[in-house]
């Protein structure tokens, strides 16, 4: 039974595909992963190049594949950087939902960034039969690595997946397909509780591995934080950890429950201070996942069919204030939660409009993803 790479290593891995944006020499990559160019033959590996920008597209370096060595004879590594590919999901708020590699929705941006470097990778492959695939990638990267584990998961062969600090990629029955079948033990998903870009896309989009905690490690402060995104911020958290002794950080709110009374305390100007803060953030757009559970999957579904993510939102929130006057006071205080995170007057009216919904929404999803592009910028 293969063990899986050790954190350390992950995080080499993950910052040297950086190094090959611009460089096409693989022993600059290796020079960085100093414990990872010991068990793969880094110098040795194929650069990887892909396309990025909507538009007017510019092809970069993107990562490497490479082959184990010694006691790794026979395993084979990928590894794609963060990048600024699929800005879309940042700016548009439109579902952005395409059928992915294994038949399920998935993140149009995020597939259209892995496809272009697919068919170089598969080249690699052709014909070596690896036992065990390591995928790696941090930020928008992580992604990426989630689809190509997903696209190349029909080898044969066992599959590992690291990301960090990677937004979510698929909708919810696409993150318990690849849970299923990767196995939860075999995802190794690491992210800071203060870094922006995980908590992003929201709805209908889900994290791997499903229905865990993942390691959710310290990021600095209690604010959103913009370096806690970056790999420098990563490698200091796990450097010389494994994985099971990873300092793991566990919810607080982990029922609607004490999340509904938090939201009911939050919505209050006498509440809490909660302007920017990570907690509230993460605990925002985990009662948006809630009350759609609530009104139903299939139901969530059909309001975004054509719609932009915030019609859709809107609609489904409306639906939802509809069916109870609990669930309707619930609603509200997310509402007024939003806007006392964003630093605005919460509103005392509890006459809930699909207006009133779409335009608080909007003004929250701009915030958010005002404050990701900016950790996203940094990576180019």
């Amino acid at each position: 039974m293969t063990t899986e790479l050790s954190p350390t290593q992950t995080g080499e891995i993950a910052t040297s595909a950086y190094e090959l944006r611009e460089s096409t020499r693989m022993l600059a990559a290796a020079l960085l992963a100093p414990n990872a160019r010991e068990i793969f033959d880094i110098t040795g590996g194929a650069r990887l190049v892909g396309s990025t920008g909507m538009v007017a597209q510019q092809r970069s370096g993107f990562g490497y594949v490479a082959w184990g060595q010694g006691a790794r004879q026979g395993e084979c590594l990928v590894t794609v950087r963060g990048t600024i590919t699929g800005y879309d999901w940042l700016t548009n708020f439109r579902f952005g939902g395409v059928i992915g590699p294994s038949g399920y929705l998935v993140h149009a941006g995020f597939w259209r960034g892995a496809q272009s470097v697919l068919p170089q990778i598969r080249r690699q492959l052709r014909g070596r039969n690896p036992s065990t695939l390591h995928v790696v990638g941090h930020s928008l990267g992580g992604a990426m690595a989630t689809l190509l584990a997903d696209s190349l998961s029909n080898m044969g062969c066992a599959i590992k997946l690291y990301t960090f600090g990677a937004p979510r990629c698929g909708v919810e029955e696409h993150a318990e397909y690849l849970t299923s079948k990767f196995g939860a033990e075999n995802i190794y998903r690491a992210y800071h509780d203060t870094d922006p870009v995980p908590m992003v896309p929201v709805f209908p989009y889900f994290h791997v591995p499903y229905g865990s905690n993942a390691y959710r490690l310290k990021g600095a402060g209690t604010l959103i934080n913009i370096p806690s995104h970056l790999m420098p911020s990563y490698r200091k958290s796990v450097e010389g950890c494994a994985w099971a002794s990873l300092p793991v950080i566990l919810p607080k709110h982990n029922s609607f429950e004490a999340a509904n009374e938090w939201l009911s305390q939050a919505s209050k100007d006498s509440g809490p201070f909660i302007m920017a803060s990570a907690t509230a953030l993460r605990l925002i757009l985990s009662a948006l996942d809630w009350i759609v559970k609530q009104v139903g999957r299939s139901v969530a579904l059909q309001l975004f069919a054509g719609a932009t993510l915030l019609d859709g939102l809107a609609r489904l929130l409306y639906s939802g204030a509809l069916m109870s006057i609990e669930m309707a006071e619930t609603i509200s205080n997310l509402m007024n939660s939003a806007l006392r995170f964003m630093g605005r007057v919460a509103i005392a009216s509890t006459n809930i409009t699909v207006t009133f919904i779409e335009y608080v929404l909007g003004l929250l999803f701009r915030f958010v993803a005002a404050i990701a592009r900016r950790a996203v910028d940094l990576l180019d």
